[in-house]
């Protein structure tokens, strides 16, 4: 066995005694040392069984891991470094919070604020006024006072309930009332009466009762009485629009409210002097009519005196300019249900209630015919006076033989067997588009509020006699407004008008537009307009309607009587009598005319000979026509043709 000797490390001098070597501190091994050492030891193992020599190698140690001192949570530096991390942080947030509260949300705290104590209230605006096309007023508002109460501020409930009562007149359910809310003290407003006069509200304004409020609040009036209510219509104890004009141009005539807010103490008390108007309203525009407030009036007289006289159950009027379609009067008149007076309506049935024309469609069909040539007032027809058509034998109003009828005659006789001979020229259908073209089966241009479209059937809709009865005005329907719009064609040289009933528009800075004027179109020739308004002349003097007659001016017209329908369904009432609907329509001077006229009576008194268009309607067309003589300032043409003495 050989013995290898063990080389000396180079540091070791020869001669010398090795140095003593000092133990190195114990450490543990970390992993990375534990895993070498099984790589050393096997390599040592491998080192001694070699064949050859080994090398001289140096092993270096290396140096021990560096120790790190950790940074402990309770360290005073770390701890003011964080505090003043934390500091900034709020003082950023506080800081932005300062600066959304001056800026973003400054508006919404200050509201918020002023909500506390403040109240605020709607201020409603200047109801517009409604004027005649003179200037005259027909509906204006007035100041007005309402009074409330606070039962909550109400210490002495009787007796602020008795002053109140001795100043206005309180009904006993209302006394008890407001005493029974007084006791409650469960509401904080209670209305005590409404828009009584102003003067009075100041009056008890002045007693500064507790809990006693006195608010402004306009009251709509009518300076003319009734004139012209059924068409001005009326609003609610609001002021808002719920009839006639004020409800169709509610919007125009509302205008825009504003608002007023005043300081409360505590307890809600308002603090005197505090109120102020954050918002001024906007008053409504005014509405300037075509309408006459003295023909109105007048209009309106004539027919409750004349209602009244028959015992009729109703009656309307209308007066039209026959060139401009301006309404210049527009009257209905009704028996009350509740107290049996005629009074001026509140409801324009002259516009909502439809009914049979009668003979005064005449003059739509003979006219139609002569516009498109088929006859001429000398053109004759053999004239029965009663004749089969489909299932109904159909009569003249008077028995006669049969007898050769010229087209004038037929419309001054107001035959209507002859009527039906001059429609039969025409045909159904073109005859159904000239009651269309006159303006029947649609709404006027007015499109007033309940407006009716009255009845007109397509021409292939209609069956057995009806075929030939729209001829002269049965199986049809129309509104007095249709109806003088529809003759008054005639008066305007055959060309239909539309009918205006707004003048003007004036808004709160006072500047005037004018509405446009009336639509038109052509119905009939020249021709045809001018030979019906002499046979309409001749009606007046020597046919159905000679109580029209005025002496001195030339009346072109024709009456009408038709049946009306009743709630069973038939002609007849509950008794088995006819139920009629007088009319007569005219316009003067036949010459130049400058004024149409529908006059039309509701259910005259059956059985009576006043129960015609003749006797019923036209006398009211003759008491009528010299007021508007005078007011229209019409001068009669002195060479005119007028009705020779009877």
């Amino acid at each position: 066995m050989t013995t290898r000797a063990r080389p000396i490390p180079p540091n070791v001098k020869s001669g010398t005694a090795p140095a003593k070597r000092t133990a190195p501190a114990k450490r543990t091994a970390g992993p990375e040392r534990q895993a070498v050492a099984p790589r050393l030891a096997k390599a040592g193992t491998r080192s001694n069984t070699r064949k050859h020599p080994p090398r001289n190698r140096v092993r270096v140690q290396a140096p021990p891991p560096r120790k790190r001192t950790p940074r402990r949570a309770g360290s005073p530096r770390f701890r003011l470094i964080a505090a003043l991390v934390v500091i900034a942080i709020l003082l950023l947030v506080v800081v932005a919070r300062v600066a959304a509260l001056q800026t973003t949300e400054a508006d919404a705290y200050r509201a918020q604020g002023a909500a506390q104590w403040t109240r605020t209230w709607d201020v409603p605006a200047q109801r517009g006024a409604i004027f005649d096309r003179n200037g005259n007023e027909l509906s204006i508002s007035v100041p007005a006072a309402t009074i409330s109460i606070n039962p909550k501020l109400i210490a002495n409930g009787t007796a602020t309930i008795q002053t109140l009562d001795d100043l206005l007149d309180l009904p006993d359910e209302k006394v008890a009332d407001l005493l029974a809310e007084i006791d409650s003290k469960k509401r904080g407003f209670v209305y005590v009466v409404r828009q009584v006069d102003a003067a009075l509200g100041d009056q008890i304004s002045s007693l500064d009762l507790p809990g006693v409020n006195v608010d402004r609040e306009d009251r709509r009036e009518m300076p003319g009485g009734e004139t012209g209510r059924s068409l001005i219509g009326k609003t609610n104890i609001d002021g808002d629009g719920i009839a006639g004009l004020e409800l169709q141009y509610d919007d125009l005539l509302s205008g825009t409210g504003g608002e007023m807010s005043r300081e409360v103490a505590p307890g809600n008390r308002s603090i005197p002097g505090t109120e102020t108007v954050t918002e001024e309203p906007i008053p409504g525009n005014d509405l300037v009519l075509t309408l006459d407030r003295s023909i109105q009036f007048s209009t309106e007289q004539v027919l409750l005196a004349r209602v009244s006289e028959l015992g009729a159950r109703g009656a309307t009027a209308i007066v039209m300019s026959p060139h401009t379609g301006d309404i210049l009067a527009m009257a209905s008149v009704r028996r009350s249900d509740e107290t049996g007076e005629y009074e001026v309506t509140s409801g324009n049935y002259a516009a909502v209630d439809a009914y049979e024309p009668g003979s005064v469609a005449k003059v739509i069909t003979i006219s139609s015919a002569l516009s498109d040539g088929l006859v001429t007032p000398d053109t004759y027809f053999e004239v029965p006076w009663r004749k089969q058509y489909a299932d109904d034998l159909l009569t003249d109003a008077e028995q006669h033989p049969t007898e050769p009828m010229s087209v004038s005659k037929i419309l001054i006789d107001s035959s209507n067997i002859g009527t039906i001979a001059v429609q039969e020229q025409m045909g159904r259908f073109r005859h159904r588009d000239f009651m269309a073209a006159f303006g029947l089966g649609q709404k006027t241009a007015l499109d007033f509020p309940g407006e009716s479209a009255g009845i007109l059937k397509p021409a292939d809709e209609l069956w057995g006699s009806e075929r030939v009865t729209v001829a002269y005005g049965q199986g049809v329907s129309s509104t007095s407004l249709q109806l003088v719009t529809a003759i008054n064609t005639i008066a305007n040289g055959g060309v239909y008008v539309a009918p205006r009933l707004v003048n003007a528009v004036v808004d709160a800075g006072g500047t005037i537009t004018d509405t446009p004027p009336s639509e038109s179109h052509v119905v009939v020739t020249p021709e045809a307009a001018a030979q019906t308004t002499e046979m309409m002349r001749q009606v007046v003097c020597q046919g159905t309607a000679t109580r029209a007659q005025v002496e001195g001016l030339s009346i072109a017209g024709k009456t009408g009587t038709a049946f009306k329908a009743a709630d069973n369904g038939t002609y007849f009432n509950e008794n088995g009598e006819r139920i009629y609907y007088a009319s007569f329509v005219g316009f003067f001077p036949a010459d130049d005319p400058q004024a149409t006229v529908l006059v039309s009576v509701d259910e005259p008194p059956a059985g009576t000979f006043d129960r015609f268009g003749g006797t019923a309607s036209a006398p009211v067309f003759a008491e009528l026509a010299p007021s508007l003589i005078h007011e229209l300032g019409i001068t009669p043409n002195a060479d005119a043709p007028t009705c020779e003495p009877t």
